[in-house]
């Protein structure tokens, strides 16, 4: 059985949509912050961000980022954050998920704490979307 889970979970971290999602994630977090905290509307943080308001319109909406490296770069330093990559070593990788030092959650932790509402002010921007931290995203889907 657990070999299964190991199977199951080695196939997840394999496709690159994993990470891109986590990437994603982490950046549409970071904009809607920025954008309520500074109490920017839309064309507001378009204007700041560089890029239409259309194209916030459908990263707010859709949580559809696709930015090239370059720009979700750009966009992070005018956000006020540093984006910060790792590349590790896949079997160092999992020879740490697989450690006695890393308990695995059971799906109630997943249902319960890995997804949260989303409030904008205006009622239909509100989603569920996976909120990570920086230390908890590796972990996250790691079954």
């Amino acid at each position: 059985m657990m070999r299964n889970r190991d199977n199951i979970r080695e196939k997840i971290l394999n496709q690159p949509s994993y990470w891109v999602e986590g990437i994603n994630s982490f950046l549409y977090n970071a904009i809607l912050e920025y954008m309520e905290d500074n109490n920017m509307n839309r064309t507001e943080l378009a204007s700041h961000l560089g890029i239409s308001k259309g194209r916030v319109s459908q990263i707010l909406n859709d949580g559809e980022i696709n930015f090239s490296i370059e720009k979700v770069v750009q966009i992070a330093l005018k956000i006020n954050k540093f984006p910060i990559f790792e590349l590790k070593d896949k079997n160092s990788y999992f020879n740490d998920l697989n450690s006695t030092n890393h308990k695995t959650k059971d799906l109630s932790f997943y249902e319960n704490d890995s997804f949260s509402e989303v409030y904008s002010k205006n009622k239909k921007d509100s989603k569920i979307i996976p909120l990570y931290s920086n230390n908890e995203f590796k972990k996250q889907l790691a079954l």
